[in-house]
């Protein structure tokens, strides 16, 4: 209801403009000064478009950084902006006007949404100054005749529509070039009656008199009389308002006399203020100041006339303004109480602007009271800084000279119309003009004491315009400025974009320093950032080492607990752990746990140091070393979560001697670093089986789920249960979870690990343009690359980790040494399944791209896939030559056991293999193994060539050759390199091969014990739980009369039997003496 109200108020002040209405011409020109009332049409009838809301959503889409990525508005959108606009300005937007009528036009005819014939004659009856103030009369009426266009495409023009036309014409003081044309297309429309026609007469002498063009009224009267059709005092008004507007005073007069003669009186004062511009306009500025001064009975349209036509109409002068200072004097105080300029004087001060008379605005508000403000009743929720405010944004518009901008501002401050004026000011200069905002601020520093954040926008744009050296001179400004840096604008808004400084850490302090900021508010956020974000260790013990700066520690937890995942990865201990020393003599409690505080954040719940209790006891052992110390409360937690992660014992032990050397009973741990207490704890600490549970327990009790459907879903993804993260998946679908940048990383992660391609370049996609900002793991972004390749899309796969390498910093390492060979690896695949095999390998070219980018660098394991590349080509000659190159440059042996073993199939004959590589004999094999071996001597060493090649026969089946080996002594091997080979053999389940070789060592005592062998592998079926193959072991140990099973092993596999509850052979419970 209010609504439809507000609907037929502003379409009232529309039709009191329309014919049937007979008012005088006063009443007529005045819609140009009043404010508009009510609303706009809404777009369509059955739906309420000023929601907030719809509102909202439309202001969002406003706010669109990007020009070029803004996407293209329909017509309702526009529409919502325009009224939006509208409803907080009481203004129409010129460029919201020109975007509709472009929808207008592109959807012409072509069947989608248009606006209704009410919507298009609103728009046409705004084509007025009052709401367009900013453009010219000329502008307004191209606007008017594009719209007119549109409306004669869709239906015949009323003469409603018609009677706008010209009142558009009149209100921009336009001419009208041939009225008799007009008239004759009326009239094929609507007939020639007396009824249509003197309106229309009316109407034509009101635009022949704005216009001041007296030939058009002169034979508008002749046509008039011909018909018969009487003057009105609106004609007589019409005709002395085309003589004032051409300074004609006797023409004036004569007009004036006329009426007198015809007994028409001025009522209310209209024809007097008609007069009053007369007078204005031939300069008889005095006479016109005695008219004012005398006549006492003006209402506020006419006063707000007179005004027009002072400013409008007069010369520049200051006796110009002095008279228009004192008609506003006249004007009703009601009609100027308000928080803001009244709509009317806003709209003519606006146009003042824009024809580059700003003066004159500033002398006009001058004459202004100030707004009175009730800021005892909070409830009126009053805008204490809205007067003027629309104005000094259109100083900005129409390129004022920034000093006349400030001084109208300043005057707002003085007569406390405003208070916030300069502030307004600066941030108008800070979105619309930086480069005059250092003048705003500086004006604005002489009347209070800035802070720091109000240089935010100008550190950014310097940034975007001059690089960091534009940064560093705003901070100097700050500085001239008697500004003090603080911490927030340091860590958030300087050394992010400080990368180049930061390259040199201690001269990015210097720097800094020179440019006003203290070494002892920038050391703590430079150590953070350096830390956090580049990893440069060194870098910071220099710096802690220069500067004697005490720290605020806790403030650093949290990118320490980050460097420690880096330095876990890249195995830099040691370095942490002096990292961690140089903070602790830095540290401003010394009595609080730094350490034990840092400790127990860096095994927090799902990190990967929680659940790897042999890197936790490295940083103890490193921290230890340098004598670190923590506080018994934290000692107990450490040593109960190592208990968590490992059933190894002796390890655990160690870890509690450092913990003991380690304890300080003097230290205590911050009561918000314990974590975990409580009797219910946070999903984000559960583990997987404790979020199950919860789980089920929530969906029991029909309670919201999403918060644990949201965590148990990335923790699926990352601990590889992938059929359970499907399911959680689509859970939270169907529960439309809203989905975080983590979330939406770890579903990127499901479909890459699920090699569905399509799907995971659609989460990509998703959490690009709906977090821009998110960094993806490093990992992550390799493993797509992977996907990409394995999809055959090299060049993608290419492109995106060139992206990455440019937007982020990369780190690589052997962190990612896996996911690095898994690319290769499926590079090398790609490059085989070829129709056309290419004569380069373009694994080896990958690995060099990568290599350059910084992803990883020369390793044995990442040198494999070359080597296999040829392999799986088919082409063993090349194979072995890149082998023999690749040790040459590398120093590694990429592949050395498969391409022995291969060797020793084939040149043993083995008619599958010679299969596999068309046209290699088992001669020509039998050369490259003695190569390849020779090779491998000349890197490693001979003793370690035999006991790769032991290995080599052992997995090819040749035991009689193993066996001629072993028992020669001048063959000799590295038994603990052999050790270590068979132990990794065991982890990867080669149980043939080692039995192989446990039979060919039987009896010789100076290889690896044959006993040994077989504890080997039952220790890692019992690592796996997989009794089924322990006891197929034992029945084959058993079988094998001249082997005698120790009693160690025995033990062993009755401890594997009995932990899965499993019936003991009598057999072995015979022989291990089990009653």
């Amino acid at each position: 209801m209010q609504r439809a109200r507000l609907l037929q108020s502003a379409w009232r002040s529309v039709a009191q403009q329309l014919p049937g209405r007979r008012a005088s011409s006063v009443s007529l020109g005045l819609r140009y000064a009043m404010p508009p009332a009510g609303g706009l049409p809404p777009l369509h009838p059955r739906r309420f478009l000023a929601t907030s809301g719809i509102l909202a959503a439309a202001d969002k889409r406003n706010r669109r950084s990007s020009a070029s990525e803004r996407p293209e508005l329909n017509l309702e959108d526009v529409w919502t902006q325009l009224e939006s606009y509208y409803q907080q300005h009481g203004l129409l937007n010129y460029e919201h006007c020109q975007r509709l009528l472009e929808q207008l036009q592109r959807t012409q005819g072509s069947g989608s949404a248009a606006v209704t014939l009410e919507q298009l004659h609103f728009l046409l009856g705004s084509c007025v100054p009052e709401l367009l103030p900013a453009q010219g009369a000329q502008e307004r009426l191209q606007l008017f005749e594009g719209l007119w266009r549109q409306l004669l495409k869709g239906s015949v023009p009323t003469l409603p529509h018609y009677h706008t036309r010209l009142q558009v014409l009149r209100q921009n003081r336009l001419p009208l070039a041939d009225h008799r044309s007009l008239l004759a297309e009326i009239a094929v429309y609507h007939g020639s009656s007396a009824d249509v026609e003197a309106p229309l007469y009316s109407d034509l002498l009101d635009v022949a008199g704005s216009s001041g063009n007296m030939r058009m009224a002169t034979e508008l009267l002749a046509e008039m009389r011909q018909r018969s059709f009487p003057l009105t005092e609106r004609n007589f008004h019409a005709l002395l308002l085309g003589h004032a507007r051409n300074g004609d005073l006797p023409g004036a007069e004569s007009v004036l006399a006329s009426m007198r003669a015809a007994g028409i009186q001025d009522k209310g004062g209209a024809t007097q203020a008609l007069w009053f511009e007369a007078l204005v306009a031939s300069g008889q500025l005095q006479q016109a100041k005695e008219l004012l001064a005398e006549e006492q009975g003006f209402t506020a349209p006419q006063l707000l006339q007179m005004l027009r036509g002072v400013l409008l109409t007069g010369r520049n002068t200051e006796e110009t303004t002095e008279l228009a200072q004192l008609v506003v004097k006249e004007l009703p105080r009601e009609f100027l109480s308000g928080l803001d300029l009244p709509p009317a004087i806003r709209s003519l001060c606006i146009q003042l602007v824009h024809q580059g008379r700003s003066q004159v605005v500033i002398q006009l508000v001058a004459a202004l009271p100030a707004p009175q403000f009730n800021l005892q009743n909070q409830s009126n929720n009053q805008n204490v800084d809205e007067y003027g405010a629309l104005l000094l944004q259109e100083f900005f518009r129409a390129h004022v000279p920034l000093e006349e901008t400030l001084q109208f501002a300043r005057q707002l401050v003085q007569r406390q119309q405003n208070g916030r004026a300069l502030h307004l000011v600066t941030e108008l200069a800070l979105r619309r003009l930086p480069s005059a905002a250092l003048q705003c601020l500086e004006a604005l520093a002489a009347s209070e004491e800035l802070r720091p954040h109000y240089f935010w926008p100008l550190i950014l744009h310097q940034q975007r315009r001059e690089g960091e050296s534009g940064m560093l001179r705003v901070l100097a400004e700050m500085q001239r400025l008697r500004v003090e840096c603080d911490e927030e604008t340091v860590r958030q808004y300087l050394l992010p974009h400080l990368q180049q400084t930061l390259q040199q850490p201690l001269e990015a302090v210097k720097a800094l320093e020179a440019a006003g900021v203290k070494p002892s508010l920038t050391l703590g956020p430079t150590v953070s950032h350096l830390l956090q974000q580049q990893h440069q260790m060194a870098e910071v013990l220099e710096l802690l080492k220069r500067y004697p700066t005490r720290l605020e520690l806790g403030t650093l937890l949290q990118p320490l607990t980050s460097l420690a995942v880096n330095a876990r990865a890249t195995k830099r201990y040691e370095l942490f752990a002096k990292v961690i020393q140089a903070l602790q003599q830095k540290a401003l409690q010394r009595t609080e746990d730094f350490v034990g505080s840092l400790l127990l954040q860096m095994m927090g719940p799902q990190t990967r140091l929680r659940q790897d209790a042999a890197s936790l006891s490295r940083f103890l052992h490193e921290l230890r070393r340098l004598e670190l110390q923590i506080s018994p409360a934290a000692a107990e937690a450490l040593l109960s979560l190592a208990r968590q992660a490992t059933e190894d014992l002796d390890l655990v032990q160690d870890i509690a001697k450092t913990l003991q050397k380690m304890r300080h009973n003097q230290l205590t741990l911050p009561a918000d670093a314990a974590g975990g207490g409580g009797f219910i704890k946070h999903p984000r600490d559960m583990s997987l089986d404790e979020l199950e549970c919860h789980l089920v327990e929530l969906e029991a009790k029909q309670l919201n789920p999403r918060g644990v459907l949201r965590r148990l879903l990335q923790l699926s993804v990352r601990s590889g249960r992938l059929e359970r993260a499907q399911q959680l998946l689509s859970k939270c679908q169907a529960l439309k979870v809203q989905t975080s940048a983590g979330m939406m990383a770890s579903i990127l992660d499901l479909h890459i690990k699920l090699r569905d391609l399509p799907k995971a370049q659609q989460s990509l996609e998703q959490l690009s343009s709906s977090y821009p900002a998110f960094q993806i793991d490093e990992h992550k972004v390799i493993d797509f690359a992977a996907l990409l390749v394995h999809g055959q899309q090299l060049e993608a796969a290419k492109q995106l980790l060139q992206r990455r390498a440019e937007q982020h910093k990369v780190v690589g390492g052997d962190y990612v040494i896996k996911n690095v060979w898994q690319l290769l690896t499926n590079v090398a695949q790609l490059a085989a399944q070829a129709t056309e095999k290419p004569s380069t390998n373009l694994t080896r070219e990958m690995l060099e791209f990568l290599r350059n980018l910084g992803y990883c660098q020369s390793h044995n394991a990442l040198l494999g896939p070359v080597v296999r590349e040829w392999l799986l080509k088919g082409d063993l000659e090349a194979a072995v030559a890149e082998f023999q190159r690749l040790a040459s440059q590398h120093k590694h042996t990429p592949l050395q056991f498969e391409l022995l073993s291969l060797l020793v199939r084939l040149g043993n004959g083995d008619e599958r293999e010679l299969a596999r590589f068309p046209g290699t004999t088992a001669e020509a094999a039998q050369q490259q193994l003695a190569a390849v071996t020779a090779t491998v001597s000349r890197i490693h060493g001979a003793a370690n060539m035999n006991s790769a090649l032991l290995l080599a026969l052992a997995e090819s089946g040749k035991e009689t050759q193993l066996r001629r080996l072993i028992i020669n002594p001048e063959f000799r091997i590295n038994h603990e390199l052999l050790v270590k080979n068979c132990e990794h053999l065991g982890q990867e389940g080669a149980v043939r091969t080692l039995l192989r070789l446990a039979r060919g060592v039987r009896g010789v005592q100076r290889t690896i014990d044959e006993q040994k062998i077989y504890d080997l592998l039952l220790a890692q079926f019992c690592r796996s739980n997989d009794y089924e193959a322990a006891l197929d072991l034992f029945e084959r140990l058993e079988a094998d009369d001249e082997l005698k099973v120790s009693q160690e092993f025995l033990r062993n596999l009755v401890q594997l039997l009995q932990l899965n509850r499993v019936e003991i052979p009598s057999g072995i419970a015979l022989r291990a003496q089990i009653r």
